[in-house]
């Protein structure tokens, strides 16, 4: 049996004082399993027995689900309200989002979400405009501005972590619906070092020589790259005609975050090194060789960072490589670039270099 018209199709829905009312099928659905729909729908399995359900489901055509779109419009309710969500209340969401993503949920979710999850601590979470909420990318300039600012400012995650809302699949959702990444909205200053007092040492000091340069040039050689001979030894050059300059003192550069309002938040950090291509110059604070493994570890990260950074500096097409060339640098310094220690680095990371490099390098260093 169906309704024999559209009038017809209409569900008795019956209330605690053996009253009721007739509702459109539309607005009713089968199963909510989540409990989250209450307010928005009216849930048949909560009225009638399950033998029957089935027949609403053939015979008007109701849906055994929430849709997406139903999210959706929870999701503006939940904005619109201003209230805490619970943990549950969010995993429960966005775990039905991470079931179902596909283009047409990327779609609706980046034109209907205007908000962001952002965990407050105990179990609840508060919404921000997704324009003011980052993704933390890069951790050293989250435990920065997150100590400076009032307000949380990174997006929310499962706490603890869950395995059907894995934090990788949250992270591309999250900047696919249009949520900035921390390092791609901070906006970095060099300040200036005018009163510094430096003393100018040879590069070989600082590790800068044969065993560095073999490391990066295989790095460069990889064919994932796709760099000629010639482009692999300019890119080499800006750093072995570089003037090195130490300082006791801590170089700091200025971060600033830039909010959609308009207002930014504004820190200083110490990076230990500095590279100014431009002027072929290379600034760090004086390296304590004795000093704690963590000091030492600090420090071979930010030699890394900015040796990767300068090194594709030319090849901005190519920028999804730095954080792996510094990685290999990184362990390179642990090793203070002992060519024997390099050469298995090189191995295990299936690095190699070509005659033409081996003839870049000895004549490079013939002059050294």
């Amino acid at each position: 049996w169906k309704p024999s018209d559209e009038g017809s199709k209409r569900i008795w829905i019956p209330s605690d004082n053996s009253n009721g009312e007739w509702v459109s099928p539309e607005k009713c659905v089968l199963h909510d399993t989540l409990g989250l729909f209450g307010s928005q729908l009216y849930v048949l399995e909560k009225h009638y027995q399950k033998d029957i359900l089935s027949f609403f489901s053939s015979a008007f055509g109701v849906k055994a689900n929430p849709s997406l779109d139903d999210y959706c419009k929870l999701w503006k309710i939940w904005e619109d309200s201003n209230r805490e969500l619970s943990n549950a209340d969010c995993c429960a969401f966005w775990g039905f989002v991470v079931k179902h993503w596909n283009s047409r949920t990327k779609e609706l979710l980046s034109e209907e979400l205007s908000k962001t999850p952002v965990f407050t601590g105990s179990d609840s979470t508060l919404l921000f405009d997704k324009h003011e909420v980052f993704i933390a990318d890069d951790l050293f300039l989250k435990d920065h501005f997150g100590q400076l600012s009032s307000c949380p400012l990174f997006v929310w995650f499962p706490q603890p972590s869950l395995q059907y809302l894995p934090r990788g699949k949250l992270l591309e959702i999250y900047a696919q619906i249009g949520v900035r990444t921390l390092s791609e909205s901070v906006e970095k200053k060099l300040l200036s070092l005018h009163g510094f007092h430096f003393k100018q040492v040879n590069p070989k000091e600082i590790f800068i020589g044969r065993g560095l340069s073999k490391l990066i040039l295989g790095f460069l050689a990889s064919p994932s790259l796709g760099l000629e001979a010639e482009k692999r030894h300019e890119a080499l050059k800006c750093l072995l005609n570089i003037t090195v300059l130490v300082t006791p003192e801590p170089i700091n550069v200025g971060y600033k975050l830039l909010l959609s309002s308009g207002e930014f938040l504004y820190v200083e950090a110490s990076r230990m090194i500095r590279w100014e291509r431009e002027d072929s110059k290379f600034f760090l604070q004086k390296f304590d060789k004795s000093g704690s493994r963590r000091k030492m570890l600090e420090y071979a990260t930010h030699f890394a960072e900015v040796l990767s950074e300068g090194i594709f500096q030319g090849f901005w097409e190519k920028e999804d490589h730095i954080y792996q060339l510094a990685e290999l640098i990184k362990l390179g310094f642990m090793m203070e670039f002992d060519e024997a220690a390099i050469d298995f680095l090189m191995k295990t990371k299936n690095l190699e270099i070509f005659l033409e490099d081996e003839e870049f390098l000895s004549s490079a260093f013939s002059r050294h």
